[in-house]
């Protein structure tokens, strides 16, 4: 019997599974001489796992080896072959360029799958491995999505689209397997590509649906018009909305159970010109790590923050434009000092996480819940520790000192450009500064900017225009400068999540009382600086040179002062 396993491929696998030759050689006396059969031996007898056979064999072969992790799964190239092709051959796209795509195959040598592949795609096809299990889900998972998708298409164009608008028609639809299976399946996909957000996006021929990556948007499908009208009513009957609604504003939230991690999603409906658009904010607390040691900040800063947080008593203020990370901070402060012994209240617009063992508000309006009257409430509360979402008018602002004043820490968020600027706002909203000294405490400023994605991180040379900029001229990091140059890790972006720059002041007694004199210019900065305060760019180029991120990215955050 001639044995296709050659002696290589058992050399790499005797190594990896850390067993003696001799026993794999055992094994194999006892199969046709077949890889896969060989390796359901080895796999069956618990000598080695699955990857690590398939691993190997792609190795000896010469080709990638791709694991198919959920997660790193772009949904436009898991679609980029039909289904039965797909199915027929054991295919999964994988990635795709200008001059090819990259599919795992199940029969990686196969070459009238190759040449199947070719002509459908009008490209070269590179070959890669995986394991049969593995294939075997994506496949699924395909699967799940386009008869989900095709099949809600093909029975929607049966229907006729000026009865689609009829309430009680809708109600029927709404409960279909299809529009279920389908929104489903697009959150599960959000979910998998790291999203925050999916926007559902109403036009004149068609709706897009957009996901939001790590601050940026980007589209993920797009569908023809009939099957908004089902799908936002899908997403409203989870939400407890009104489906028959479709002239105003609605805001909900629900928990969906039936992806593979249970997440929340809040939902606000907003009408226009086109129908409803509709965006999903995902609140995944699976993926949330609320600890401050996770949020980005250089050690220094660390310190003046953790002074601030765990004061007596104060104003401890998070600054910055939406979507810079305020909440996840200053949840993650919360996160840290709550203990058994102490109170916390929080007051928020609206409740984005649940943090244990504390006492949550939601403001509502109609309910008489709203800022200033709710927070004097939680006053009467006996509380040690009050978190605000956020200060938006004086007598929001008032309440807060005066808590900060008679022995409360209390935490909230500004809009300001930078940390001194929330001292200025506090001013120009009617604050006194003989108030406004005493109480604050600390004050930290926070932006997000992209990461280099660490497995295609490479030397780069940036314009001179942006180093220049940034003050850099003549200054060189260590490792130079660095750049994601693509990858299958992050989805050939060569960027990968994002990390937070900061300043922080920690308001000691000198600025206290510099604060509770009216010092608001150049010489409050000076005396900040004194006591510890980088401005954010210090923060962000220490960051660009420990490799973290680009001089481009820490540019454009920067100028978003």
């Amino acid at each position: 019997m001639v044995s296709s396993v050659n002696a290589e491929l058992l050399e790499l696998l005797a190594e990896r599974a850390e067993v003696e030759a001799a026993r794999l050689t055992q094994l194999l006396d006892t199969t046709s001489g077949s890889e896969r059969e060989f390796f359901h031996k080895l796999i069956e007898a618990g000598v080695a796992s699955e990857e690590d056979c398939y691993r190997a064999w792609a190795e000896v072969l010469g080709l990638p080896f791709h694991p198919l992790n959920e997660r790193d799964l772009d949904p436009t190239h898991l679609h980029r072959l039909p289904l039965q092709l797909a199915q027929r051959y054991g295919a999964v796209a994988v990635d795709e360029t200008d001059e090819y795509v990259e599919v795992v195959l199940f029969q990686p040598l196969d070459l009238l799958a190759i040449d199947a592949i070719t002509k459908f795609v009008r490209k070269d096809v590179h070959a890669c491995i995986s394991t049969p299990s593995a294939i075997h889900r994506a496949l699924e998972r395909q699967a799940k999505g386009k008869t989900g998708i095709e099949g809600l298409l093909a029975r929607l164009n049966e229907e006729d689209l000026e009865l689609m608008q009829d309430t009680h028609r809708l109600k029927r639809l709404t409960g279909d397997d299809a529009v279920v299976q389908l929104v489903n399946y697009l959150i599960e996909e959000a979910l998998r590509m790291r999203a925050s957000d999916l926007h559902l996006e109403p036009s004149r021929e068609q709706m897009r649906l957009r996901i939001r990556i790590d601050g940026d948007l980007e589209t993920m499908h797009r569908f023809p018009m009939n099957l908004h009208a089902p799908m936002v009513s899908r997403i409203k009957v989870l939400a407890k909305l009104d489906i028959s609604e479709k002239r105003r504003p609605q805001d909900g939230r629900f928990m969906l159970e039936s992806v593979s991690t249970p997440v929340e999603l809040r939902v606000s409906v907003l009408p226009t010109i086109y129908g409803e658009k509709v965006v999903l904010r995902i609140l995944d607390k699976e993926g949330m790590l609320l600890d401050l040691d996770s949020v980005g900040f250089l050690d220094s800063n660390l310190e003046l923050f953790r002074k601030g947080i765990t004061s007596k008593n104060g104003l401890v203020l998070l600054t910055g434009p939406t979507g810079s990370g305020k909440t996840t901070t200053l949840y993650s402060a919360i996160s840290e000092i709550n203990e058994e012994r102490i109170n916390v209240v929080t007051l928020e617009d609206p409740v984005e996480y649940e943090l244990e063992g504390t006492s949550q508000v939601q403001v509502d309006l109609k309910a008489g819940r709203e800022f200033a009257s709710t927070l004097r409430s939680i006053l009467r509360q006996d509380p040690d520790v009050v978190m605000v979402g956020e200060i938006r008018d004086e007598e929001t602002a008032s309440i807060a000192i005066q808590a900060a004043l008679t022995g409360h820490l209390v935490l909230s968020t500004l809009h300001t450009n930078d940390a001194p600027g929330a001292i200025y706002r506090l001013l120009d909203m009617g604050i006194d500064p003989y108030l406004l000294g005493p109480a604050l405490r600390c004050v930290a400023a926070q932006r997000l900017v992209p990461k280099i994605c660490p497995r295609c991180a490479t030397t780069h040379e940036p314009d001179a225009i942006v180093l220049a900029s940034l003050d850099f001229v003549g200054q060189v990091p260590p490792d130079g400068f660095k750049i994601g140059k693509g990858c299958r890790n992050c989805r050939n972006k060569g960027l990968l999540g994002r990390t937070a720059i900061h300043e922080v002041v920690y308001v000691d007694r000198t600025l206290q009382g510099a604060v509770a004199r009216g010092v608001t210019d150049d010489r409050f900065v000076d005396m900040a600086r004194e006591a510890g305060y980088r401005p954010l760019i210090e923060d962000g180029l220490a960051k660009v040179c420990a490799g973290l991120i680009t001089p481009e990215d820490l540019l454009g955050a920067v100028r978003a002062e």
